[in-house]
């Protein structure tokens, strides 16, 4: 099992649909969007939530999840 270095999930190696080959390394991902935030260029982060309504609501439901799960993010894909 490899770790996905964005998300943190576990990835089976064998029959994996996302990854890279960097030098002599393979990068396993979870998921296209994984994938692409990974790929995505220097200072091209992912951009800032706004708070407004949406944004509160994303940051409760952070605070919710770190609650349940700790530093362990969910399987979520």
């Amino acid at each position: 099992m490899a770790k996905d270095p964005i998300c943190g999930m576990d990835v089976k190696e064998e029959g994996a649909l996302h990854f890279l080959h960097y030098e002599h390394e393979t990068i396993y991902l979870c998921s296209k969007t994984c994938k692409e935030t990974y790929t995505r260029p220097p200072g091209m982060g992912k951009p800032t939530a706004k708070k407004g309504i949406l944004g509160r609501f994303l940051e409760k439901l952070a605070k919710q999840n770190k609650q349940n799960y700790g530093d362990t993010p969910p399987k979520c894909h």
